[in-house]
């Protein structure tokens, strides 16, 4: 198991920050390096006020180290990320799941809070989850081979998930930017 955390700050206020996240979530993909698309699949209004959304992100193999690419597949690309928004808290709690088996397992929590620096005009984004990854499950990969390549596997998932995580801070700032 894989803890992360990181932050970014994002020079948008949080209130928009988290509407865009929220609300517009497929808009952000041009800014975003190794996703191809991003598409809401449900969304769901609680009684307690959270919202649950349940959205399919499709990657590419863009940072995938040559040896794995032949045995990457569009679907072991994909992941659906069930996040529980807590607008109040400026707070989502989320998991991923790989469409192509468990591959891994991804979950954590995400603050997007006004910046103590500048709270009416800046947001910072706190990243913080859990990664375990299953190589030896890696589609028509041998399990004997799949865990001779766990540590490539492992380095390739962590730096297509964690940095797609953060990675939205930055396309955040960019299609906000754009749009003011």
């Amino acid at each position: 198991m894989i803890h992360f955390e990181e932050e970014k700050c994002v020079s948008h206020p949080a209130s928009l920050v988290l509407e865009t996240m929220v609300e517009r979530m497929e808009d952000i993909v041009p800014f975003l390096h190794t996703v191809e698309a991003i598409e809401t699949l449900s969304r769901e209004d609680l009684p307690d006020g959270r919202i649950r959304i349940l959205r399919r992100w499709q990657g590419t193999d863009a940072g995938a180290p040559q040896k794995i690419r032949p045995f990457l597949t569009r679907e072991s690309l994909t992941w659906l990320d069930t996040a529980d928004w807590s607008p109040a808290e400026y707070r989502v709690d989320w998991k991923i799941e790989t469409s192509a088996g468990k591959l891994y397992e991804c979950s954590g929590t995400n603050y997007f809070g006004p910046d103590p620096t500048d709270p009416e005009g800046s947001t910072l984004m706190r990243v913080t989850g859990d990664l375990a990854i299953y190589p030896d499950r890696l589609p028509g990969v041998p399990g004997f081979l799949g865990r001779r390549m766990a540590p490539m596997v492992e380095k390739f998932v962590v730096n297509l998930l964690t940095p797609n995580l953060i990675e939205v801070s930055v396309g955040l700032q960019g299609y906000l930017d754009d749009q003011s």
